[in-house]
């Protein structure tokens, strides 16, 4: 499926965001769409969120919309978060955030290695985790240079 450059990849069952800073409320409305778009082809899909810096958290508008299209498109099976922060507040936050965006999605992980999250997403969902890097390498080709 053809989703436009740099907006988010799929990888099999895999929906996968790239967030090298919080995403505005616009960027976080056409991800949105894209995930709702998924309904046509999937009941159920894995996500994988790969986040830059955890502060500022999005605001409450950008994490409603977010929550709206998680939990009207496909059935959200996992949730792997890649948080490039070593510090523990970050964690804290991601988790905070991803309570809201989520709900009622049990299994969610943060990981600091964007391969032990593909692993761990293709160990539940099925596709190889060198497909789901290879979306995550896409997006990050796809970002403006600053």
């Amino acid at each position: 499926m053809c989703l436009p450059k740099g907006l988010a990849a799929v990888r099999g069952g895999v929906f996968i965001l790239y967030h090298p800073v919080t995403p505005s409320l616009e960027v976080a409305l056409r991800e949105a769409k894209a995930y709702l778009e998924m309904r046509r082809h999937f009941e159920s899909m894995a996500v994988l969120i790969w986040l830059g810096q955890p502060f500022p958290p999005p605001p409450a508008e950008v994490r409603a919309a977010f929550g709206a299209a998680f939990t009207a498109g496909p059935k959200v099976t996992a949730v792997a978060w890649v948080v490039d922060s070593e510090h523990s507040l970050g964690a804290s936050v991601v988790h905070s955030v991803s309570m809201q965006m989520f709900t009622g999605t049990s299994q969610v992980r943060l990981f600091r290695d964007p391969f032990e999250a593909a692993s761990w997403i293709s160990s539940i969902e099925g596709t190889e985790a060198e497909l789901i890097l290879d979306g995550l390498d896409t997006l990050d080709r796809a970002q403006p240079e600053p």
